[in-house]
């Protein structure tokens, strides 16, 4: 009797051993790497989930992994990692010893130093974003290696220098977002290599010069470009067959006729203020009827507003400090005074 119950016993306990190794998921290897970044880290107790008792694809804050095929981890976010003040870490070159990386989200978070070389070895990653820390130097030549990116994201952080030409390379590149740096230099002339491109925020940065001409050719539901130091013709960027949704050029030193631009049907925002652009507003912007925020302030406009339709709702503030505008909302032709 004794001996059953010891067999049942045993039989029981490998059952349960043979559930355990069914239910983790998480790849040895991979736990293995994300227990060094961990240890890079030194240990944030923002990754205290980061336990051998956890499955990593399961409960890892920041953690997952394709349940499908590969059974390995292809997601990896760590933002908000709580470092101790004044005592910023790099970038772990250990992330690259997850080869099936697909998306990494880095920051908000006290990262310093200049982004690693370490990332060429992820030969699957589509998606790199590092965002918000105090990463500075250059954007490096070498990104333009990793050609399965899709989506590359290096905004507000402290990264200086030009935007490197060598980006034409990432020819599967859906978005762009290098914002709130301290770039400088011309935009260069690169997007035509971009067949499949929609986004592009290059805001508050020191770039200067002319927009290229390969600009106009993108069909971009989001652009930004506001807060720069860019000049002449912009408008290559409009136009009735494009699918654009939202255009900032705000605060630059852009010049070209207005009145010769056609819109996007689907436009919801518009600033253009803060600029030097001339001509008159044009009566097809009152039949682009999802447009809900407008600024043309600060520009050298004139003629009458048209009205009604889409302009109904813009308010004053929207046309003042022109050349000469006349017309509803303002109460009367107003003047830019000269000084």
């Amino acid at each position: 009797m004794h001996s059953s119950t010891l067999f049942q016993f045993c039989f029981l306990l490998q059952l349960v051993a043979i559930a355990l190794c069914a239910t983790q998921q998480c790849h040895p290897e991979d736990q293995k790497a994300l227990l060094q970044i961990k240890k890079d880290l030194n240990n944030p107790t923002a990754l205290s989930s980061w336990k051998t008792t956890a499955d990593c694809c399961r409960h890892w804050k920041g953690v997952s992994c394709d349940r499908t095929k590969t059974h390995r981890v292809n997601f990896l976010n760590l933002d908000n990692i709580d470092m101790k003040p004044g005592h910023p870490l790099s970038i772990p070159p250990s992330i690259a010893t997850l080869p099936y990386l697909n998306t990494i989200q880095l920051g908000p978070a006290n990262f310093t130093g200049p982004i690693p070389r370490s990332l060429l070895n992820l030969t699957n990653l589509k998606d790199l974003s590092i965002t918000s820390t105090l990463l500075s130097g250059t954007i490096p030549e070498f990104l333009s290696q990793i050609t399965t990116l899709t989506d590359l994201s290096l905004s507000f952080n402290n990264l200086s220098g030009v935007i490197p030409a060598s980006l034409s390379r990432l020819s599967h590149l859906q978005s762009l977002d290098l914002q709130s740096n301290s770039l400088s230099g011309s935009i260069p002339d690169i997007f035509d290599s971009f067949p499949n491109f929609s986004f592009l925020w290059l805001s508050s940065n020191q770039l200067s010069g002319k927009i290229p001409k390969s600009m106009g050719n993108i069909n971009v539901t989001y652009l930004y470009l506001d807060n720069n130091e860019l000049e002449g013709d912009a408008s290559m960027l409009f136009g009735s067959k494009k699918d654009t949704w939202t255009i900032n050029l705000a605060r630059n030193k852009l010049a070209f006729d207005l009145g010769k631009v056609e819109f996007s049907n689907n436009l919801q925002i518009l600033d253009l203020s803060h600029n030097e652009i001339y001509g008159n507003i044009p009566q097809q912007l009152t039949t682009v009827r999802d447009l809900t925020s407008m600024d043309l302030s600060y520009n050298n406009l004139c003629g009458k507003i048209p009205g009604g339709g889409a302009l109904s709702n813009i308010v004053a503030s929207a046309y003042a400090h022109n050349k000469c505008l006349c017309g509803s909302p303002l109460p009367s032709c107003t003047r830019r005074r000269s000084f």
